[in-house]
């Protein structure tokens, strides 16, 4: 297969890291072992589809949902390359049929992998959702003036904090801008999420430390797999929501955060949403968060 490992460094979510990119490419490769395979050799060039099962997102929609990782295939004329991925594509989607019935498949794409986008196209697929990540790579001295007072959620606040991420609709993610889901099965997934995010999913969920409700959240992680490649641990915010009761908060639990982060060695930070949040883009500014990666979200489904 071609340029497999030139090609893996901007499916690495970390990317933007330009001094580990080859071992962050080859990290993310390493990953892969466990995904399945698809060969379709029927086409000008052999392609090659690694892809998986998510086991939660199938039991929560009641639906096989199949996320595609990584596409590969041998030499060829690009548009060679292009139709023989759609072809690949279209003959993966026929096998989850004859086989599931109903299913749902998605992939996340870098913006550099224009032939992987354009094989996409040709085999139909929908583009949902297009992807920013920022990120702060020198958490040592991140510094914001006035602090707010925050507290790691507990039990007490779940139903709070599951009606915050139901109101605090985001209609251009992938569960509300994609037509394949019920709006209001999207707000419970979101819900969920909150709920299982406070009892262990994530590191820590932090909200207002006042006498009222939340009314807001932020869900993050830190993650040591990197600490060998880098040096250092990295941060995640995986979700945030405000309700308008605390318009505004929503930088403002990234600043808090980014300190917590800090205290927990991680030296930088990063935080994915989409090209539409203008708000949340803006606030990451002022915070002093840079742009990292773009990615598409396409989907199909039988």
């Amino acid at each position: 297969m071609v340029n497999a490992r030139e090609r893996a460094v901007f499916y690495s979510p970390l990317n933007f890291v330009r001094s580990a990119q080859d071992a962050l490419g080859r990290f993310w490769l390493d990953g892969l072992h466990d995904a399945e395979s698809f060969h379709d050799r029927e086409g000008p060039c052999e392609v090659r589809i690694r892809f998986r099962k998510l086991a939660w997102d199938s039991d929560f929609f009641h639906v096989p949902v199949w996320r595609i990782d990584f596409i590969e295939w041998t030499a060829g004329a690009d548009a060679d390359i292009q139709q023989s991925i759609a072809s690949a594509i279209t003959r993966l989607c026929k096998t989850l049929a004859e086989q599931h019935g109903r299913f749902y498949c998605f992939a996340e794409i870098p913006s550099e992998d224009l032939r992987v986008l354009q094989g996409l196209g040709l085999a139909g697929l929908r583009l949902i959702e297009t992807r920013l990540t920022y990120f702060r790579d020198d958490l040592a001295s991140f510094n914001r003036e006035p602090r707010v007072a925050v507290r790691p959620a507990t039990e007490a606040d779940v139903p709070n904090l599951r009606e915050v991420a139901r109101v605090a609709r985001n209609v251009y993610d992938r569960f509300h801008a994609d037509p394949f889901f019920d709006e209001r099965i999207g707000d419970e997934f979101l819900s969920v999420y909150a709920q299982n995010s406070v009892r262990g999913f994530t590191s820590i969920v932090l909200v207002p430390a006042d006498d009222r409700e939340p009314d807001a959240f932020l869900a993050a992680d830190v993650i040591p797999d990197y600490a060998e490649l880098l040096g250092w641990s990295v941060g995640r915010i995986a979700l945030t929501a405000v309700a308008s009761p605390r318009r505004g908060w929503n930088a403002r639990l990234i600043a808090e955060a980014s300190y917590w982060m800090k205290s927990q060695g991680a030296g930088l930070c990063y935080i994915t949403t989409q090209t539409t949040n203008r708000a949340v883009v803006r606030g990451l500014e002022t915070l002093g968060y840079r742009y990292g990666r773009a990615t598409h979200i396409f989907a199909t489904q039988g």
